[in-house]
């Protein structure tokens, strides 16, 4: 089991354990040589392929007393470099952040599992980044977590390398076709790009076409995959779900992963089937196959907090303050009624005629394109005419290829797409309908088509009454709120070009989805720069955006059809760091039959998420195409109210009948984890440094290692010096940095370094103090101090506790106190582990010349007995430890076993079922449509291939929960107490 720090000899040479990746028979070494002899000086091996790889045990503790500095230094190292427990909090004072308990609650509900499989569903705002940073340094810490991959839309990127730089030290780097090409270009045939960069980040869209090199690399430590709605399976039918390239590239990255962590404010989009493959990637038995949950077996891996369930500060203040939303009435001119009117005719004509035949859904999906577009803009409305009047004739929608259909269905389901696809999508509606039409039809289509073009046409933006009553808003606005930023979101790119091109009210910026990253960055800037600035985004290209800081004002252009858009896009200045009140305003057609039946079922929806507790996800179902269907089919205003409530009656019984309550009405329990992890700081607070100590350790080994710290305020400046320069990412420049977490947070600040642990020059002075345990010539491992009670040796010792992963489950550290008995002979080593720790804790002033030479005298010759007595000790408790850590494992994994044999049961009986009512057909399982398999002909063929699966997954979820090996209290060193 190796460690950073770690000495080993190999090939008759001595190295220094510079960095570790992998784990098992995948781990490689990066070593650093550690003696002067010629030859290399740096080396990366693959540990089993290196026969005379031999660990350098610690250095036999000798009583000669040192520089108690020194000591102190080699105790606070190991203190913040060690996995002592599973479930201390550690590592999570790191970032350049101000911890909230509310964050710490994934961190620690993670880490009390073997491995941290865990779907992160906080409110949209809560910072779920944040909170995945946070486990993240948690798992570095232990080891676990040396290849990351995040996989996150296009757009966030750049914006997970910044937070994970800036907030972590996490140095994370982009992967998209240019960076293959040059990993490719400059590593080995042999040698996985995905191996080369140990911390990754990459676009959801770019790996799903990259499976293969994905399979072929090693296993990833940890990876997150951020908006994971994203890569739900899509909904097809009850009980049923279809494969998407998402949903696939999903499926290999659970695969191919030992830890993960799903993100997403909105995980359920309501449907029970979408949701459930979602919890599938976490662990198969989770979720039966037709969506099902079992709240039990599904609360421990999901973390969930709505807004009105935290609060931030001291005292406590609410995350969320907003006022209810405001509408801002339109009305329509008669000639904008008559468009909408006749495209309700329209609609109803078509669809009523082709009720129940085959091609419904292809002109359902085309007509829900003309009606949205007519709702958001007279120029949105055009462009998809225009498009439908060249499009008669294409070829039936059919024969499109798996990628453009994957398109399709993610847009009914009212998935953010990227632009691209979103155009992709409705190109394919609006052009596939004509395949499917009658001559006489056809002929009827282009007749009114060509009229509601010319009707549209005619329209100028001065005729336009939304947008007219858009700048009479934004004046009004301006006049009370001189110098107050705006942000407008539509769903269609076409209609911010007609904003941009007629609002008129300036200073307009805008965003969207084919927006380079760089220029993103600087139109972002320059509206939380420009006082008054009007920011234009899509839908596509909001997601992500945190303009907290810049803004608190929104008005959405247009009603997305799928209310659950609208949290997403006042997500974007709703969220965690807001100090103003949020104002939402929405522009809202009168007298058009869409707008008001789409808010009635709004209202209807939002007492069910009043009663229910839940916030967001509950809104999915607003897109239902059950109630689309009857907007197209025009029907009666008593008929629709049916169709409402009945919507409505199945959102209440899916909710309650599903299992999903779990996750919408989020934790009730929260105060009582959020008491958890204010218990776990508080034992960190034992073992680690306080500030001061923490300075004076990093300026000591900076300046013992020939480097200079100049200054003494909050502000230093810092040159690590020629040894430390040699290690990874450590500046060789002098650079500015600082200590203190506020002067970090202050954003005037951000190009200071904050030194915290995970930076560079730090993890490089922490891993030069841990070689000491290694070096023979090391004298400073024995100090003297004044007695505060009893005389005695205080020893300190490390043990490990390594699982059958081979990886460090714990690496304890063992103070151990034997008191000075009659004759200056060693008594009965201390029983009481708290005491001894407070002992240890106890700082005090080194003791003096008398004081050395007293301990020299009653303390020298019984040292080595006094040191036998106390490993006795030592391991006694580490047995202990090992004996309870085990009993925790064995209760996981035999809880773990039942839950995987009831799933397994349940396949099978879900098998029976759907062979039953197949009537000969064949029969698609979603648990394997990510897998490419089109489905089974025979109940046999099923039920093989899910005790296959089941086999798999027992062995592969089983890895983890067994203790292989315990490596003996290894001693520190010695704090010799001596009467003043």
């Amino acid at each position: 089991m190796f460690e950073r720090g770690m000495r080993v000899r190999l090939r008759d040479r001595l190295w220094e354990v510079e960095g570790v990746r992998g784990a098992g028979a995948e781990t490689f070494l990066d070593l650093r040589r550690a003696d002067d002899r010629p030859g290399p000086r740096r080396l990366t091996v693959l540990a089993k392929a290196e026969p005379t790889l031999k660990l350098e045990t610690t250095t036999r503790l000798r009583f000669e007393v040192g520089n108690p500095v020194r000591l102190a230094e080699l105790h606070d190292a190991l203190a913040l470099t060690m996995a002592h427990g599973r479930g201390d909090l550690l590592a999570v004072e790191h970032g350049r952040i101000d911890v909230e308990p509310y964050q710490l609650v994934p961190v620690l509900a993670g880490l009390r599992h073997p491995k941290v499989r865990l779907l992160i569903a906080d409110d949209v705002g809560l910072g779920k980044t944040i909170e995945a940073g946070l486990v993240l340094l948690e798992l570095a810490r232990r080891g676990r977590a040396d290849r990351v991959l995040i996989a996150c839309p296009a757009g966030l990127q750049d914006q997970w390398v910044d937070e994970m730089r800036f907030r972590f030290n996490l140095d994370f780097a982009k992967v998209d076709s240019k960076k293959w090409l040059e990993l490719r270009r400059d590593n080995p045939t042999t040698v996985s790009p995905w191996t080369a960069v140990p911390y990754a980040v990459s676009s959801i869209d770019y790996l799903k076409n990259h499976l293969t090199a994905i399979q072929a690399a090693p296993p990833f430590d940890v990876v997150i995959v951020d908006e994971a709605h994203h890569v739900a399976r899509a909904y097809a039918g009850e009980g049923r779900s279809s494969a998407t390239d998402r949903s696939r590239l999903a499926r290999v990255l659970a695969d191919h992963s030992r830890e993960l962590l799903l993100l997403s404010a909105t995980p359920h989009n309501g449907y029970q089937e979408s949701f459930a493959s979602l919890v599938q990637l976490l662990s198969p038995h989770l979720a039966a196959d037709d969506g099902r949950l079992d709240p039990e077996l599904v609360r421990p891996y999901i973390v969930r907090r709505l807004k009105d369930d935290v609060a931030r500060g001291n005292p406590p203040q609410p995350i969320s303050r907003r006022h209810p939303p405001q509408p801002i009435e339109v009305t329509p001119t008669g000639r904008e009624k008559e468009i909408h009117q006749r495209l309700r005719g329209h609609s109803k004509r078509v669809l009523r005629a082709l009720r129940g035949k085959d091609s419904y859904y292809v002109q359902a999906f085309a007509l829900e394109v003309l009606r949205k577009r007519a709702l958001s803009s007279p120029y949105a409305l055009r462009q998809s005419l225009r498009r439908r009047a060249q499009s008669m004739g294409v070829p039936a929608i059919e024969r499109i290829g798996r990628r453009r259909r994957d398109a399709l269905q993610q847009y009914r389901g009212d998935a953010v797409l990227p632009e691209v696809e979103l155009g992709t999508a409705e190109e394919i509606a609006l052009e596939g309908v004509a395949a499917h039409l009658q001559e006489e039809d056809l002929q009827e289509e282009r007749r009114l088509v060509g009229t509601l073009l010319q009707m549209v046409e005619a329209l100028t933006p001065g005729d336009d009454s939304k947008l007219t009553r858009l700048r009479g808003w934004l004046e009004g606005f301006r006049a009370g709120r001189r110098g107050e930023r705006v942000i407008i979101f539509t769903e269609y790119r076409d209609t911010l070009d007609y904003l941009e091109a007629n609002l008129g009210l300036g200073p307009v910026l805008r965003i969207d989805g084919q927006v380079s990253l760089a220029k993103r960055r600087a139109v972002l800037e320059r509206f939380a720069a420009t006082p008054g600035a009007i920011l234009l985004a899509t839908d596509a290209a909001g997601e992500g955006l945190n303009l907290q800081d810049a803004c608190h004002v929104v008005v959405h252009y247009e009603l997305p059809w799928n209310p659950n858009r609208l949290e997403q896009r006042n997500g974007r200045v709703d969220r965690y760091g807001q100090h103003n009140v949020v104002e939402i305003s929405y522009l809202y057609l009168t007298d058009t039959r869409d707008e008001e039946i789409l808010q009635r079922l709004r209202e209807k929806l939002a007492v069910i998420s009043k009663q229910l507790g839940s916030s967001s996800d509950v809104l999915g179902v607003g897109g239902h195409s059950e109630i689309i269907d009857g907007l197209l089919e025009d029907l009666s205003d008593q008929e629709l109210e049916e169709r409402l409530e009945r919507v409505a009656q199945q959102v209440r019984d899916y909710l309650e009948r599903s299992g999903a309550l779990v996750l919408m009405q989020g934790m009730r329990n929260e105060k009582e984890a959020e008491a958890d992890t204010t218990a776990a700081r508080e034992q960190a607070h034992w073992l680690l440094p306080d500030f001061e100590e923490f300075r004076r350790l990093v300026t000591s080994v900076v300046q013992q290692s020939g480097g200079w710290v100049s200054g003494s305020g909050d502000v230093i400046e810092i040159n690590p010096g020629p040894l430390l320069s040699q290690y990874p990412q450590v500046p060789v420049e002098p650079f500015q940095a600082t200590f203190n977490r506020a002067v970090a947070l202050d954003p005037a600040n951000r190009g200071i370094a904050f030194l915290t642990p995970v930076h560079p020059l730090v993890r490089a002075a922490l891993q030069r103090v841990r070689t000491r345990l290694y070096d023979e010539r090391a004298s400073d491992r024995v100090a003297v101090r004044p007695a505060t009670g009893d005389e005695g040796w205080l020893f300190t010792f490390v043990g490990r506790i390594i699982s059958d992963e081979r990886r460090i489950l714990e690496e304890p550290l063992i103070p151990v106190f034997v008191p000075l008995a009659v004759g200056n002979a060693p008594g009965t080593p201390s029983q009481d582990e708290k005491l001894d720790l407070q002992r240890f804790r106890q700082r005090g002033v080194s003791g003096g010349g008398e004081a050395r030479e007293e301990a020299r005298r009653k303390f020298s010759a019984s040292f080595e007995t006094a040191t036998a007595l106390a490993q006795q000790e030592a391991n006694r408790r580490l047995t202990q430890r090992v004996e309870h850590v085990r009993r925790q494992l064995s209760v996981e994994a035999d809880r773990l076993k039942a839950d995987m044999d009831r799933w397994h049961q349940a396949e099978l009986a879900e098998a029976e079922r759907r062979f039953a009512s197949s009537y000969g057909d064949m029969v698609q399982f979603g648990l394997f449509a990510d897998l490419g398999h089109g489905g089974f002909h025979s109940l046999e063929e099923a039920k093989a291939m899910v005790d296959a699966e089941f086999d798999r997954r027992r062995q592969a979820l089983s890895r983890g929960f067994a203790i292989a090996e315990v490596d003996p209290a290894e001693p520190v060193g010695c704090i010799v107490c001596v009467e003043a």
